[in-house]
């Protein structure tokens, strides 16, 4: 009995590391669209807008209104 309990707990941790492993893998190739790879400098970048948090900043914002 307690052989069994701990090939059942051995199974369960091999699987939610595995899923672990796989999340972290899903997650290091959407990084990787996300890292520029512009070796510029960053020299020509605007500076970033003015964040504002008003309900009217966030409708032209995100809907163009």
């Amino acid at each position: 009995m307690a052989q069994d309990i701990t090939g059942i707990i051995r199974t369960l941790h091999n699987s939610a590391v595995n899923r672990c492993r796989e999340r972290l893998d899903a997650a290091a190739l959407r990084a990787k669209g996300l890292i520029s790879r512009d070796d510029s400098g960053g020299a020509d970048t605007p500076e970033p807008a003015k964040t504002e948090y008003g309900v009217t900043s966030v409708l032209k914002r995100r809907h163009g209104l």
